[in-house]
């Protein structure tokens, strides 16, 4: 019997297509649901709290207004009665735990600000003041920067009504925190973002009580305070490191060393600092997770190693406990160091519940104690989440977790013997660094514009350095810097870090500056966010599967055109396109936010465009885009500059009748409430894109929003 087209047999065909897509839909929702009854069974939905609690915090940010205390309270109400109801529900137990964990976030920042919130300042504010030192942030030799508070001066008027202030002080006397200084101070408000999506300076300032930014004029009077022995002796110590460095190993080694063991990194040098980041190996000079896991795990293996000699004491007690104490003594002791910077903290937490783990006899590396590590953070420093030292830490300890959760099952399942050790631990370190950098390039792309490609290269080769020279020579050597003793391991840890600088050397030259960075929209973050937590959450290789399509989607929705026009809000720097470049038509190169444009953008921004046209009325350039930009400086030019440019821009408040006119009118009160502006020209036919620095000016951490 033959078979024609249109008959019993064609029709037959079309069901079993439909028949095999439904079953491999229904296969792939039966693997999800295995998966999730597994994870859910181990108890890893608790591994979920920080990454909804995240994502609620992700949501206050993002609001267009302060949601008002009902609200949040009616939504408590709401989740209370929904987990009455859903109690009898796995599955719908499971979204209410995450809806309350989301509803936590978005309570957690209006709580903290309540409680650390300060007014932010408006105008600036000049006299002479006498203030309590908090903390000193950072000193080169030639500038400090103090965190002061306890502002007083006269005439009253004048003292801005803020908790804290952030100063810089060129030169300067030594200080320490707990002193009283007096000196000539120009206060001015914190700055807003110099580009959509950039470092939020207000948010976060405000959050920490800094409601001010001001630079020192003149002599400071400086009149010492006891502050306790604790801190008194820290900050001597800090002090006493950074000379004997910089003595036995120069101004820039021993800039880097200091960095490494105290956390100032104000002595590294614009050109080191960017011949580690090519190579993608600057983390290495920011003390974080990595820097304490090393100092505490070569306490916690040195010690570990000396007891196991004595033979007698092994019989009686558990070395690898005493070990384990050791390394918490050491981490706490380093954590102090460095100053108590934010990463410090933050991994000082995550080591110690790690060995506290080994002490109680529990498994030490698990995603229970990185989400244990990142609630505590959250809780105590919600804004934290929005720095890129935060966000990078948390993306490379999910990874390498479940990284090492994935190759322990691997060997656990393998018959085979262990490779040689030595080898064993070479492609371990290697891949940790693969694992890290691939867990972190979406963060150093988006905040830095850097993915260093060939920074895997440039990690293979220094890590070794650092694991097993650099950080063991700077531990032992600061502890026998009191005896005396230290001449040796610092001039082993100067010698690694000359090794260091020349693998990077060697590493940005044979890439030739190459760095396809791509320009990311805040919703890459976010996208991350949910590719970590799925990663997270599953035991299964299907937990590679929220990583690997988190990368087209970013690739495909996440991306951001270079801007056509940018519009400083705080200088007079406006960049437009025209002839294939970037140039200036108002404001000079070399500015905050030129470098910063160029920076977040990589482009040049040059100088004036020479078809530009300016008169004492305004200026006016004829793209080859086919838009026309009128910068308008007196109020006489609106009438013809509103008529025949598509963008117009102004420093003073511009007509009502120039909106209905221009295709897009930025003046002064524009500039003010929503901060610096980027245009993207879509042709004649179609409305430009804006983009602002400010998107809810309402918000507390915003000056004049109180």
């Amino acid at each position: 019997m033959v078979d024609f087209p249109g008959t019993r047999s064609r029709g037959a065909v079309r069901p079993a297509g439909h028949v095999v897509r439904r079953g491999g839909i229904r296969a792939l929702a039966a693997t999800l649901g295995t998966a999730i009854a597994d994870a859910a069974a181990q108890r890893r939905l608790f591994i979920l709290w920080p990454f909804a609690i995240i994502l609620g915090l992700i949501v206050y940010r993002v609001l267009p207004q302060e949601p008002q205390i009902g609200s949040l309270a009616a939504g408590g109400v709401g989740l209370a009665a929904a987990g009455l109801w859903s109690r009898r529900h796995r599955w719908l137990g499971m979204l209410f735990q995450l809806a309350v964990m989301v509803w936590v976030g978005l309570a957690l920042l209006p709580l903290h600000g309540f409680f650390l919130g300060t007014n932010m300042l408006q105008q600036a504010r000049y006299g002479t003041y006498s203030a309590h030192i908090d903390a000193v942030l950072s000193d080169d030799g030639e500038s400090q920067r103090w965190i002061i508070s306890d502002i007083s001066g006269e005439p009253d008027w004048a003292v801005p009504d803020v908790q804290r202030a952030r100063v810089t002080v060129n030169g300067g006397p030594s200080v320490s925190s707990g002193d009283r200084m007096t000196v000539r101070i120009r206060f001015y408000p914190v700055p807003s973002p110099a580009v959509p999506g950039g470092y939020d300076s207000q948010f976060i300032s405000y959050f920490e009580g800094i409601g001010a930014f001001g630079t020192a004029l003149g002599d400071v009077t400086v009149a010492p305070r006891e502050t306790g022995a604790l801190w008194n002796g820290i900050n001597t110590l800090r002090a006493a490191i950074t000379a004997r460095l910089v003595e036995r190993l120069g101004d820039r080694i021993g800039g880097i060393a200091t960095a490494l063991i105290t956390g100032d990194q104000s002595r590294i040098s614009e050109g080191d600092y960017d011949v580690m980041a090519a190579a993608g190996i600057v983390h290495v000079i920011s003390i974080s997770g990595l820097h304490l896991t090393l100092v505490a795990g070569t306490m916690f293996a040195t010690v570990r190693l000396l007891l196991a000699f004595g033979h007698g004491l092994t019989q009686r007690v558990s070395i690898k406990k005493i070990a384990a104490l050791c390394g918490i003594v050491t981490a706490f002791g380093y954590m102090l160091l460095s100053g108590m910077v934010i990463p410090a903290v933050r991994s000082t937490i995550m080591i110690v519940l790690i060995f506290a783990a080994i002490i109680a006899g529990r498994q030490a590396l698990t995603m229970r104690n990185v989400a244990i590590a990142a609630l505590i953070i959250i809780a105590f420093q919600p804004s934290t989440i929005f720095r890129a030292s935060f966000q990078m830490s948390f993306a490379a300890v999910v990874a390498l977790i479940a990284g090492y959760e994935m190759m322990r099952r691997q060997r656990e399942d393998r018959a085979a013997p262990p490779p040689n050790r030595a080898l064993r631990m070479t492609a371990d370190v290697s891949i940790t660094s693969l694992i890290a950098g691939l867990a972190t390039v979406v963060f150093t792309a988006f905040h830095f514009q850097q993915t260093a490609p060939f920074g895997v290269l440039g990690n293979l080769m220094i890590m070794p350095f650092v694991s097993f020279v650099l950080m063991p020579s700077a531990l032992f050597g600061t502890l026998l810097m009191p005896l005396g003793l230290e001449a040796p391991l610092v001039a082993t840890l100067g010698w690694s870090i000359e090794a260091m600088l020349w693998s990077a050397e060697f590493v940005r030259t044979i890439s030739g500056g190459f760095d396809p960075s791509p320009i990311l929209a805040p919703s890459a973050l976010v996208v991350t966010l949910i590719a970590l937590g799925w990663l997270a959450f599953f035991r299964t290789r299907l937990r590679l599967a929220g990583p690997i399509l988190a990368v087209p989607i970013i690739a495909l929705f996440c991306l951001e055109r270079v801007p056509d026009i940018m519009i400083a809000d705080q200088t007079q720097a406006v960049a437009v396109r025209h002839g294939g470049a970037m140039g200036l038509i108002a404001g000079r190169t070399g500015t905050f936010a030129t470098n910063v444009w160029s920076e977040r953008y990589m482009l040049e921004i040059a100088g004036r465009h020479e078809a530009t046209r300016c008169d004492a009325l305004g200026c006016l350039i004829v793209s080859d885009q086919g838009y026309t930009v009128a910068l308008v400086k007196d109020r006489a030019a609106f009438e013809e500059d509103c008529r025949v440019a598509d963008i117009v821009i102004a420093r003073i408040p511009a007509p009502k009748s120039c909106e209905n006119e221009a295709e897009l009118v930025v003046d002064m009160w524009g500039l003010r409430d929503y901060g610096t502006h980027m245009v993207a020209w879509n042709g004649p036919y179609a409305r430009p894109y804006v983009q602002t620095a400010i998107d809810n000016p309402n918000r507390p951490w915003r000056p004049g929003a109180q």
